[in-house]
């Protein structure tokens, strides 16, 4: 009985740490699609007539 009971705790113990594992790489995951999202800059649009002209070359 005690041999089952070990197997089915280091099972349990298995389970929950894959199950952690897999939540953390998925945060990893939303992270980095945060990053990449502001790296765009999807709402940095300028219009024209608010930019200033470029300089003239020397």
């Amino acid at each position: 009985m005690k041999k089952i009971t070990s197997i089915l705790a280091v099972a349990v113990m298995t389970i929950g740490m894959a199950t952690s594992i897999i939540q953390n790489t998925a945060n990893d995951f939303d992270f980095m699609n945060d990053i990449s999202k502001a790296l765009t800059c999807n709402d940095c649009y300028m219009p024209p007539a608010d930019r200033k002209p470029p300089k003239g070359i020397a």
